[in-house]
């Protein structure tokens, strides 16, 4: 079985095991140090362009003219995008690995100077004893997925190698098959323990050593203290007087509680260190927001780390998340846009929710959008945020306002003052004349051709499609299936309105603006059915607009069946969620730390 074969049969198990989300080949870390965003099987990435090197990235090149060669020298380009095989798992017929994610240097520095570079073993791959032939240069040597060698078949002791023996570190391609070309470089501050013939030991304040075998051209001394960056020596293949393959082998040694001082896996702390170097690891979601003619906030988000999956969105709206008076939305991007297939390299992240109607009242209002990375590093801001809403109020709608007793009765209705609400003056308030008071509780009801029917007080009221019953909130599936005798009982009144619309003056109240209900056997009354009304009848809901009459459940569930409600305190039938998009896209306002977000 060839490279590429092996890689292709890395990629289906890791897809066999993840069979509830199979587009996404993300493992977490089963232990210790290592952040789950890192530790993932063979994960391909798409290529991100290089972040610019500095600090200790840098000093290397300030180095002989011998050195700086490197630069010049071309390299061995990778076919296969940046990855790695799951810790423990060596070459075949290679010995038993140690399934290990701890990171036992965190924040190390890596030990070569510049990239790429290819980790994989050197005696079970080509050139190798027994790698089967080929040549150490053979390209296939010199291609991602990396893959750990620590605890390979050796005779040293290893304690912590399944077999008790094994190879005590990682073995380490550079860039080309060029020996005293690429500089090693020191992973920490410490102090230069002890040179040999082909070796050069490094160790930190905390005791841990840090081994650079079979290099040349050392530039350090014994005692010498050195900085995390500094030139150790080159690349090579020195073996106290023979020859190896042109490689670094990199070992970490230090106190393991019940075994002592020994070699540790030295594998999961590299690829931390090597994602650092190459900007290679964790990338903020990418994306925009815009307001579109204060109708709707669209845009889109990606995580390049996860290319194909959706990226929950954050809008903020009047602050940050860390302000008290900031309330937010959470809309997953999942919308299929043309103009995103060729840009992103798949279509489907489109996002788009309404501007809330409370923020609809001529004053400027800022908005954040944040994506939300989806190998947990939090939310980032994306690139064209801030942005601001501005929109005049639009005209508030003819009808009678119902009052509303609280928020208890508005949470019974599912009415969102944030997104379904305006703000008018005193003048403009007492302009509208008062209506019945809501129902309690709404109570939603299919006739046996099911359509539904909003029972209100003693009228009921059509629910003339699916659309308006989302946007109020219905459950029609959960409605339960009245007789034409039992709606008959009830008056039919106007059909129910396209969606709710909340009103508030200078005071507490909010009133919902709908139509006026009369009796269609009054001569003083239109045919029922619009969305108009007709005119205001003093029985056209048996109250006088202050919270008598329809206010309480007795008028909204007058004629009602004896068994009908049960443990749904008669029945609301409310939907689980309550779109708020045109789009159908789910959001939820937030309830970030517990606080009450208010506008």
């Amino acid at each position: 079985m060839d490279h590429h074969e092996r890689r292709h049969r890395v990629d289906r198990l890791d897809r066999k095991r993840h069979r509830l989300h199979p587009r996404s080949r993300v493992r977490r870390a089963a232990q210790g140090n290592l952040p789950r965003r890192r530790a993932r099987a063979f994960h391909r990435r798409l290529p991100r362009p290089r972040r610019r090197q500095g600090g200790d990235a840098m000093k290397w090149r300030s180095w002989a003219v011998g050195a700086a060669v490197a630069f010049a020298l071309p390299v061995v380009a990778s076919a296969a995008p940046w990855g790695y095989h799951d810790p423990g798992d060596l070459e075949p017929n290679s010995g038993q690995g140690r399934v290990d994610w701890m990171v036992y240097a965190p924040g190390m520095r890596y030990p070569m100077g510049n990239g790429p570079s290819f980790a994989n073993s050197q005696v079970y791959r080509p050139g190798g004893s027994q790698g089967g032939g080929g040549t150490q240069c053979d390209a296939v040597n010199y291609d991602y997925p990396w893959r750990d060698n620590y605890c390979e078949i050796r005779s040293w002791d290893m304690p912590l190698c399944p077999a008790g023996t094994g190879h005590q570190g990682q073995d380490i391609r550079p860039a080309t098959c060029e020996k005293s070309v690429h500089p090693n470089v020191a992973t920490v501050d410490g102090t230069i323990t002890n040179i040999g013939s082909y070796s050069v030991y490094l160790t930190d304040p905390q005791g841990r050593r840090y081994d650079y075998l079979h290099g040349d051209t050392n530039m350090v001394s014994v005692g010498q203290d050195v900085s995390r960056g500094d030139p150790i020596n080159l690349v090579s293949n020195a073996f106290g007087g023979t020859s190896t393959t042109i490689h670094l082998h990199f070992n970490l040694k230090q106190d393991v509680a019940g075994y002592g001082f020994v070699y540790v896996p030295p594998y999961m702390s590299l690829i931390q260190a090597y994602e650092d170097l190459m900007d290679l690891g964790n990338a903020p979601p990418d994306g925009t927001a815009a307001v579109d003619a204060c109708e709707a906030i669209t845009g889109w988000a990606q995580d390049p780390d996860t290319p194909d999956d959706p990226v929950t969105v954050e809008i903020w709206f009047d602050g940050t998340p860390d302000e008290p008076t900031a309330t937010g939305v959470m809309v997953l991007a999942n919308q299929y846009r043309m103009d995103l297939c060729d840009s992103l390299g798949s279509c489907e992240h489109g996002f788009e929710i309404d501007v809330p109607l409370s923020l609809r009242d001529g004053y400027p209002h800022v908005v954040h959008a944040y994506g939300t990375d989806t190998e947990g590093g939090g939310r980032s801001e994306l690139p064209d945020s801030p942005t601001f809403v501005d929109c005049d109020r639009p005209p508030v709608p003819e009808g009678v306002r119902r009052p509303l007793a609280g928020p208890d009765h508005l949470a019974a209705w599912g009415f969102s003052p944030f997104w379904s609400s305006m703000r008018l003056s005193a003048e403009e308030l007492d302009g509208i004349e008062t209506g019945p008071a809501v129902p309690d509780t709404p109570v939603v009801v299919v006739d046996e051709a099911n359509v539904g029917w909003l029972i209100d007080g003693s009228y009921r009221r059509r629910i003339p499609s699916q659309a308006v019953a989302d946007a109020w909130g219905f459950d029609l599936a959960a409605a339960p299936v009245w007789t034409a005798d039992e709606l008959d009982a009830y008056a039919e009144g106007t059909d129910l309105r396209p969606e709710p619309i909340l009103v508030r003056g200078p005071g507490p109240v909010y009133y919902l603006v709908d139509d006026p209900q009369c009796d269609p056997n009054d001569p003083a009354c239109g045919a029922p059915g619009g969305s108009s009304g007709g005119p205001s009848s003093d029985d056209g809901g048996g109250g006088d607009g202050t919270g008598g009459g329809t206010a309480g459940g007795s008028a909204a569930t007058a004629g009602l069946p004896e068994d009908y409600g049960g443990d749904d305190g008669g029945c609301g039938c409310r939907s689980d969620a309550r779109p708020r998009q045109p789009s159908a896209i789910w959001a939820l306002t937030l309830l970030a730390l517990g606080r009450r977000r208010r506008r």
